[in-house]
């Protein structure tokens, strides 16, 4: 549904000041058809159309639990939801709103733009809650959509109507290698503090895939960013293994290495820093374990990807200020130098 998961009916909204992703869950204490009216409450006060919602069965099943997330961003949301068995039916009166949704697991029966069908786990779709439309799901079924403003992508109602058109999309490459990971880790403790900066990486993204099913070329600034994220989503799958080097990146990305370099030519760490600095990163958890597992130096080298046990402790020095035997004898202080490490490659 098209939703901004609103204040909790029976209180304050489950959202403070450093998290901004709201959450929904029944309250605790009451009856199983209790828990589906409050339900019933929360989801006709959180989407953004007129809904109608019923039970699947006569009788609530004890354990019904439904919960839901959301994350609003300037351009486009994200929302994931975990359904209870229900029926649910609405009648278009709202604006043109257009996303995406990745079904987890199966629905009976879900009206897609018009056309009802009954989808298999996997399923993506693009969606319009803009027309009449309703679902069955006597077992309950769990969802992600992301939302986003159609101008912010250029695209028409023509085009707009193509997209909806088009069956099931999960074997695009973009949308498997790229979108899909990032619709199933979006809830990830550190996406609130990031959400200024995820508006161009959810445009570009979204931009890649529209042009690739539409076949319409699209403006290379406006793929850039997906271009990073798939670059640096390889770098990390991959950068444990020692062979790892800008030559591999640059074989995977089917860009020369000028083009590779411009590329991150404004990012804070270039691809070489990244993979160094992830490497360096992993070394450090596994130093963190190193009692436990008692592992030599350098055997936690080469578990994290360098070349040598020289190698890593030159990464050391270099990149967070410590000499490797500094940061096994102070582990706070390790601790501080490295954050600002971390939130680099998480951007």
């Amino acid at each position: 549904m098209e939703t901004t998961i609103r204040d909790n009916p029976a209180g304050s909204p489950d959202v403070s000041q450093h998290d901004q992703i709201r959450r929904y869950a029944v309250p605790l204490g009451l009856t199983p058809e209790e828990k589906f009216e409050h339900w019933r409450s929360w989801y006709g006060s959180a989407i953004d159309a007129p809904v109608r919602l019923e039970k699947a069965d006569k009788l609530v099943r004890p354990g019904f639990s439904p919960t839901a997330l959301s994350l609003d961003g300037p351009g486009f949301s994200l929302v994931d939801v975990t359904n209870e068995p229900a029926n649910c039916f609405w009648n278009g009166e709202t604006r043109p709103s257009d996303w995406l949704i990745y079904f987890r697991t199966a629905c009976d029966k879900f009206s897609f733009s018009g056309r009802s069908e009954s989808v298999s786990p996997g399923t993506v779709r693009f969606f319009d809650l803009s027309l009449p439309g309703n679902f069955h799901a006597a077992a309950g079924f769990s969802a992600v959509r992301v939302h986003f403003d159609r101008d912010l992508l250029g695209l028409d109602e023509k085009a707009m109507k193509r997209l909806k058109g088009l069956a099931d999309i999960r074997e695009n490459p973009i949308l498997r290698g790229l979108i899909l990971p990032a619709l199933s880790g979006w809830q990830r403790t550190v996406i609130a503090q990031e959400i200024q900066h995820l508006q161009p990486v959810v445009r570009s993204m979204m931009m890649a895939l529209v042009s690739s099913l539409l076949d319409a070329p699209a403006d290379p600034d406006d793929l850039k960013l997906a271009r990073i994220a798939s670059v640096r989503k390889f770098i990390r799958r991959n950068f444990r293994n020692p062979a790892l080097t800008v030559d591999e990146v640059v074989a995977y990305s089917f860009l020369s290495r000028r083009a590779l370099y411009y590329l991150f030519d404004d990012e804070r760490l270039q691809v070489s820093g990244l993979i160094r600095a992830l490497r360096t990163l992993e070394a450090i958890d596994l130093l963190a374990e190193a009692n436990t597992w008692r592992r030599s130096l350098t055997d936690i080298a080469g578990a994290s990807g360098f070349t040598s046990l020289s190698a890593m402790r030159r990464a050391f020095s270099e990149l967070i200020g410590l000499s490797l035997r500094d940061a096994q004898e102070n582990p706070e202080l390790l601790q501080v130098r490295t954050a600002g490490l971390r939130r680099l490659t998480e951007l």
